[in-house]
């Protein structure tokens, strides 16, 4: 269940990207959602400008979700802390037991990292709770179509930690009425790893590869069947190169517009999704990232 969406906003504009996305959850999940800022102790007295941020955010989401169909106009409260954003933001967020917390990759000016710092990626990194980061703001037609997030693809290697964001994406998809897209990369070995060149892989013999591409289906076909037990629109695919290459590419060539992984896991052969798969994605391509802390 979403009950409560936290939003940490820098009083910049690149950051308010994440607002109709939040708002959408929030309309269709009835969930709670919360403002927080947070303030540089050491810059002097910001609070009371961060407060005043906060309010005129608040009274335009309320306002804001009503077009997205909310059945009632609760107060969305405000809160400033102060102190290192990344980790008030993650104190704060255990603090209240928020469900889910969105924020953007993005925030200040220009096309510099946040104002308070390059938070995003430490939160993602230590946040126990599920984290939405949005990259790029909504298009024009999705806002007036009133739908952000059509299709959800969510990478598996296999493993049960991979497989973290499974129950969080099944919220999400039938809240909004997603389709769900299983994808799993059979990961080839590289013959040479030059970085001013491009990848050469070892060759994998035909009966081998159709082996693995069974076996893989035989994996995400029943990863499917759960879903759609649960009333889930959902399909998958298995493709083979390079794990973090083939998400971007297979994201933006199917119009993705969520990923959804696991932060952390084991290392190891069939244990590619979490660690730097999920850090390249991370910085890579314009598709919103879900990632859920998976327990070990």
């Amino acid at each position: 269940m979403v009950e409560k969406i936290m939003v940490p906003l820098d009083g910049s504009e690149a950051a308010e990207v994440v607002m109709p996305y939040t708002e959408e959850i929030a309309a269709q999940s009835g969930a709670k959602i919360t403002l927080v800022s947070v303030s540089d102790p050491t810059v002097g007295d910001l609070d009371h400008l961060y407060r005043s941020y906060l309010e005129h955010v608040s009274e335009r989401m309320r306002r804001e979700l009503k077009d997205w169909g909310a059945k009632n106009g609760a107060d969305i409260p405000i809160e400033v802390l102060s102190g290192e954003p990344a980790a008030e933001i993650l104190r704060y967020a255990d603090e209240t037991d928020a469900s889910l917390i969105t924020m953007a990759s993005r925030g200040g000016s220009g096309e510099e990292p946040w104002v308070l710092g390059n938070i995003a990626s430490k939160v993602i990194q230590a946040s126990s709770k599920p984290v939405l980061l949005i990259k790029t703001p909504a298009s024009s037609t999705a806002l007036q179509q009133k739908k952000l997030f059509k299709k959800i693809l969510v990478p598996l290697d296999g493993s049960q930690i991979g497989e973290a964001a499974i129950s969080h994406v099944q919220t999400l998809a039938g809240l909004l009425l997603a389709q769900v897209v299983l994808l799993h990369v059979i990961e080839v070995t590289p013959l040479v790893v030059v970085p001013s060149i491009d990848f050469a892989y070892q060759p994998v013999p035909p009966e081998v590869q159709t082996e693995k591409m069974a076996a893989a289906q035989q994996y995400l076909d029943s990863a499917e069947r759960i879903l759609k037990e649960n009333g889930i629109n959902t399909s998958s695919a298995v493709i083979s190169g390079s794990p973090a290459s083939e998400i971007i590419k297979y994201a933006e060539k199917n119009n993705v517009e969520l990923i959804a992984m696991s932060t952390h896991g084991r290392s190891g052969i069939g244990r590619w999704v979490f660690g730097s798969v999920t850090e390249k994605v991370l910085h890579a391509g314009n598709a919103a990232l879900l990632t859920v802390r998976a327990k070990e």
